[in-house]
């Protein structure tokens, strides 16, 4: 897993990271005119709502040696086969569950294998005029999680839900949540304010405690709470307006989260250890590689679990059941 470091103005930023994959040799090839057609009517709808990040990928762009329309393509444009999305488990432990009385927040990024070795990147961004953070992506300028320094915490995972549409993709509304919002209600207002390409959950975690998963989709925005202290996503959708709409949902997405509600639930309190076994899990399929699906595509590619209110991440850079987890905090 590849660390980097990014800070200034959105060019500044952009171009540290154009130069980087200069540097490493990558070049994106033609565009698939069905994906540029859309990244187009997509970056109408970005250069509305967060035109920093527009401009962090032109001197990307530039600064590698890229053709613009092939970063756009890539960077604006959500697979249109869902089954090419990540699937993913994220939670949050609540105060109340929590053994310290401090919330505690965890997640499996589950993706293709040969990705990790390639491009997963745990990224220290210091954007000037905004919330500093500490994230993990696949894809240059968008985020999959982080926590920044106002304590905020954000993961996805996919729900693959029928329909997609112009709007924004969410690697980039990871990536805005982190810069912009402290708390959960910041977040919530930003993603009922935003364009969503498809169907995502997003949990946001804030230090006091407060967590929330927010399902998005053609319908609109639905949100959900807590349990007995205890938030759990996978890949399949919870909410009432969602929960009968035809969707895809992996097999083992129902099982790892029974498995964490079993593992986390209950009367017992829940410490950090308890959260890093409990993603270690191969019963409930949490940790997931190819011992368990030997003919899949898939895995965990890292696991985080951190304290947004003490502002660290624990990350473990590949699957967690054989990976130690390494403290990083700002």
């Amino acid at each position: 897993m590849f660390q980097t470091r990014q800070e200034g103005t959105p060019s500044e930023m952009g171009r540290q990271v154009g130069l980087g994959l200069k540097q490493a040799g990558m070049k994106l090839g033609p565009p698939d005119a069905r994906a540029l057609r859309f990244a187009r009517r997509c970056e109408e709808l970005v250069a509305q709502h967060a035109p920093e990040l527009l401009e962090e990928l032109h001197a990307l762009a530039s600064a590698s040696e890229q053709d613009y329309g092939a970063v756009l393509a890539l960077n604006l444009t959500a697979p249109f086969d869902p089954q090419e999305l990540p699937s993913c488990t994220v939670l949050a432990v609540s105060p109340e569950r929590s053994a310290d009385g401090r919330p505690i927040v965890g997640r499996n990024y589950d993706f293709f294998h040969d990705v990790s070795g390639d491009v997963a990147t745990n990224c220290w961004t210091y954007p000037m005029g905004r919330y500093a953070h500490l994230g993990d992506s696949d894809i240059w300028v968008g985020r999959e999680d982080g926590l920044n320094e106002a304590g905020l915490f954000v993961g996805i995972a996919s729900i693959f839900l029928e329909g997609i549409q112009p709007g924004i993709v969410f690697w980039l509304v990871v990536r805005m949540l982190l810069d912009r919002c402290a708390t959960v209600d910041e977040g919530l207002e930003l993603l009922h304010r935003v364009p969503h390409v498809g169907s995502w959950t997003y949990l946001l975690a804030d230090r006091t405690g407060k967590a929330a998963a927010v399902e998005t989709g053609m319908g609109g925005v639905e949100v959900r709470y807590p349990q007995d202290g205890l938030l759990v996503i996978t890949n399949h959708p919870l909410c009432e307006r969602y929960v009968r709409q035809p969707a895809f949902v992996p097999v083992d997405s129902h099982p790892r989260y029974d498995r964490l509600y079993e593992l986390l639930g209950g009367a017992r309190k829940v410490d950090v250890e308890a959260v890093k076994q409990a993603l270690r899990d191969h019963e409930g399929l949490v940790c997931s590689h190819g011992a368990h699906f030997p003919k899949r595509k898939f895995g965990t590619l890292w696991s985080v679990v951190g304290r947004p209110g003490e502002r660290w991440l624990e990350i473990a850079a590949g699957n967690p059941c054989a990976t130690e987890y390494e403290r990083r905090e700002f």
